[in-house]
């Protein structure tokens, strides 16, 4: 019979933290991708600011 170690559920703690941060973040690059996509096929007025911003700050070609 194998011990059981004592910093198991400290693992399974941390382990379910990390989950969490990943799913935030790809919940956060797939709303990115999404509003690019948007922006790209319909080009809406009300993005138009944003896009304006980031081509001022040279995050965009425009």
């Amino acid at each position: 019979m194998g011990r059981d170690s004592k910093n198991k559920p400290l693992f399974i703690w941390i382990e379910e933290i990390w989950e969490e941060i990943e799913v935030q973040f790809y919940g956060i690059i797939w709303a990115i991708f999404f509003f690019a996509v948007i922006y790209l096929i319909f080009q809406p007025l009300w993005m138009r600011p944003v896009i304006d911003l980031f081509s001022k700050i040279k995050l965009l070609v425009g």
